[in-house]
């Protein structure tokens, strides 16, 4: 099974808000009004951009908004903005499993409390932080890394850590087609494509291997 995630998961029931960001953040990064769609299926395009051109929103979990993006990137500033505009959890989970590539940001309040990185053009596992409280408990070692130098961390322990903040990072976005808003920009006809970043190498050759 491939797995690909592209989620921000903000905890708050503020759509409408958190809609309105998104598009405030938009019109700021590239000086257009986007366009919004209702009732849309989950299916964007993915890893296509360093800034985001596009958003879904929906109530995919309760207590939380998910919003998924067409970007490649792990958008810290854009995460760290919405944790703190809502004073609240927000957690950003990025990767790929045909390329071992995986990211997870966890913010509390516009603070960054957590990240895992892992895969290609990274030494092992990459940690920022101090471990979470469960993460202290021996009982539960198994879900997070039972070893400092160990270089296995995937999706299911992405899956098993955020379930410690109530939430299944990998329930299928399709669940929702017909029920998530889409936000975008047109595309520019003057845009000339920017060369292509390591990141964006590793997450498109991915892609083509599904």
């Amino acid at each position: 099974m491939s797995v690909a995630m592209y989620h921000i998961h903000i905890k708050t029931d503020k759509v409408n808000e958190v809609k309105a960001a998104l598009i405030e953040w938009l019109e700021d990064k590239h000086d257009r009004k986007p366009i919004i769609l209702s009732n849309q299926d989950s299916s964007l395009p993915m890893f296509d951009h360093a800034i985001p051109t596009q958003f879904a929103l929906c109530h995919l979990h309760e207590e939380w908004v998910t919003v998924l993006h067409d970007s490649y990137e792990q958008l810290m500033e854009l995460t760290s903005t919405l944790s703190s505009r809502f004073n609240t959890q927000v957690i950003h989970a990025l990767g790929q499993s045909t390329v071992d590539t995986y990211h997870l940001n966890i913010f509390q309040e516009g603070h960054l409390l957590r990240k895992f990185d892992v895969g290609e053009g990274y030494d092992g596992i990459e940690q920022y932080g101090e471990p979470l409280s469960f993460e202290k408990d021996p009982v539960n070692h198994t879900v997070v890394l039972a070893e400092e130098d160990s270089n296995f961390f995937d999706y299911q322990d992405m899956k098993e850590y955020c379930l410690y903040f109530g939430l299944d990072i990998l329930v299928d976005p399709s669940e929702k087609d017909g029920f998530w808003e889409v936000i975008k920009v047109q595309k520019d006809p003057t845009h000339v494509a920017h060369k292509t970043s390591l990141i964006q190498k590793i997450f498109l050759r991915g892609r083509k291997k599904r």
